[in-house]
């Protein structure tokens, strides 16, 4: 019997479900993998199996839908597909037992549905036994599977355990690099807040030990710092490695622009020393590059900086924190980008243990790559080490009327993205009046302004907009769309909203009522940026490549659209709306 994410059955109705949420998106899932099989078993299928597999959750493999429209196309014999697909499943490392189950569809055709289950994390990362590592081993990024990097595959077999990079000693320095009289400090501070901790009476010399500042480093008789250590109370902790700093660059372009053009710098810092030294060096060339604003609440205002600090501080703890200190990730530096409408910050190394950007900030999910690292920075106030810094990172935005951060993790990196762009700006206040005579609570009305900027919003988004748990965004969610405010695209855990035509800020051509919401939704797209190339709808809408062709393709017919350039096949093409 085929389990769904879940935990119990997928009956069909959950399947309907699923294939509408394809449908009305337009491109796969990061846990739904399409194939057509009606040629017989498609190759390759142990690239597919394991993505699906490293990746937290697992996935499903869909087989006998076409992968851009998700129409029917068959299956040719079932019974040697399954085999051959158990065939491939004994080649895996480790070998995998997925379920199966087949579901009717139009045309009188059926589905194969394969549940792949994620690999236990002390087996990752699963790959395939022929092709060997990392040639045989991929990862689900958005809706395609790619291979893994040695990198990347050296980062999952580390996290078959709990990580020791934060305490490994320094191989180019010696104990004459660390800041005695800020160790001393240090101590000394502990002893004051804990006068009955027995363990702190011990020698600086063995309470080093202890607190893993200090370490063997093979044979030699002489301690040597931890590499906690040294990024804590070291005199220069670059001269171990000259990466391990942050650097802040500010640009005159957007985030969408990129920071690729070295003429739009105009300020360009790399901050060096402890992590203490670090953070508040960062901190102060954000400082004299952050604009001000007006914050607007009722009939008062006050002028603020363009990010909240606390928030800043929290994302450059979490960064220095928790970035990856092993070997392969010794040459990247933690990067703070500032651009003219967002902030972005960069770590190396993805989230680690059982964290996701899903389930970020949620009670009781945590996890720490240094642990020891962690507890000197939570020993010195820089840290909670609660997990709970990203609920304060979101509440601080939210205050502030910015939008919730957003979180990507790359595996081989975490970026956070700050948005500057208020929720509640005079033109956008001046829109939500409109629904002055409707029932909506505060959260509602935010949830409405964030729609107005970004298009669509998830119940993971208006979580962390309105700092509540899903159930509650579940039902606020579900009010605004009896109202009529939103539509739901797709359901359940796939559901995703937009605004209703009636209340979006696209002019829409009269013919647009009778439009699927995808088109709708194109549409508004092009008309707000002007000019768009089929990648940047893809990346804006969120929609699969031939999906995203397929709609222009429609808008083009329709006269709404016109293209460019007049050869259509044209590298350059873009689109814009047609006058």
């Amino acid at each position: 019997m085929y389990v769904s994410s879940s935990g119990g059955p997928m009956l069909k109705v959950d399947f309907d479900e699923l294939l509408k949420s394809l449908r009305e998106r337009g491109s796969e899932l990061d846990d739904i993998e399409v194939k057509d099989a009606s040629g017989g078993t498609p190759t390759r299928l142990w690239q597919s199996f394991s993505a699906l597999a490293n990746r937290s959750g697992g996935g499903t493999l869909i087989l006998g839908l076409s992968p851009d429209l998700f129409q029917p196309t068959g299956l040719k014999h079932l019974d040697a597909l399954q085999r051959d697909i158990g065939n491939v499943c004994a080649e895996m490392e480790p070998p995998m037992r997925p379920a199966f189950d087949t579901f009717p569809v139009e045309r009188g055709k059926r589905v194969l549905v394969v549940s792949i289950p994620e690999c236990e994390r002390h087996q990752k990362p699963c790959f395939h036994r022929p092709k060997g590592l990392p040639s045989g081993a991929f990862i689900r990024v958005g809706d395609s599977d790619r291979v893994m990097t040695d990198y990347e595959v050296q980062n999952f077999i580390a996290a078959r355990g709990q990580p020791e990079e934060d305490i490994r000693p320094a191989v180019r320095v010696g104990w004459d690099a660390m800041d005695q009289e800020r160790i001393k400090r240090f101590f000394a501070s502990l002893r004051e807040r804990r006068p009955h901790a027995k363990h702190l009476n011990q020698s600086e010399e063995a309470l080093s030990r202890t607190y893993k500042i200090a370490c063997r480093r093979g044979a030699e008789p002489a301690v040597a710092p931890s590499m906690a250590g040294l990024l804590m109370f070291g005199k220069y902790p670059q001269g171990e490695s000259p990466n391990l700093c942050i650097t802040v660059v500010r640009y005159s372009g957007t985030i969408k622009e990129g920071s690729r053009d070295a003429s739009q710098i105009i300020e360009n810092q790399k901050i060096e020393g402890t992590i203490p030294d670090m953070l508040e060096g960062a901190l102060d060339v954000i400082r004299r590059n952050m604009q001000q604003r007006t914050l607007k609440t009722g009939l008062m205002s006050e002028v603020i900086t363009e990010y909240p600090e606390l928030a800043l501080r929290e994302v450059l703890v979490n960064a220095v924190g928790h970035r990856d200190y092993g070997p392969g990730a010794l040459g990247s530096q933690v990067q703070v980008k500032m651009f003219s409408d967002g902030l972005v910050v960069q770590s190396p190394g993805g989230l680690f243990g059982p964290v996701t950007e899903e389930t970020l900030g949620e009670a009781g999910v945590q996890a720490s790559r240094n642990v020891f690292l962690m507890r000197m920075l939570e020993e010195i106030g820089l840290a909670e080490n609660r997990g709970s810094g990203i609920r304060t990172v979101s509440a601080q935005l939210a205050k502030a009327h910015l939008p919730p951060p957003e979180f990507e993790d790359g595996r081989t990196y975490f970026r956070v993205t700050f948005s500057n762009e208020s929720l509640l700006d005079e033109a956008t206040v001046d829109w939500l009046n409109q629904f002055a005579g409707f029932p909506l609570n505060d959260g509602q009305r935010l949830a409405l302004a964030l729609l107005k900027k970004h298009h669509t919003i998830r119940n993971l988004d208006y979580s962390r907009l309105n700092q509540c748990d899903s159930r509650m965004a579940t039902a606020d969610l579900a009010g605004l769309r009896e109202l009529g405010l939103i539509n739901q695209l797709g359901s359940r855990r796939w559901a995703v909203y937009e605004l209703a035509p009636a209340f979006s800020v696209a002019t829409l051509p009269p013919k647009a009522a009778d439009w699927k919401p995808r088109h709708r939704m194109v549409f508004g797209f092009v008309q707000k940026q002007g000019t768009v190339s089929i990648k940047q709808i893809v990346e804006g809408c969120k929609l699969s490549t031939p999906y995203a062709r397929v709609i222009v393709r429609e808008l083009l017919k329709m006269g709404v659209l016109e293209g460019t350039e007049k050869n259509k096949h044209s590298p350059k093409q873009s689109y814009r709306i047609r006058q």
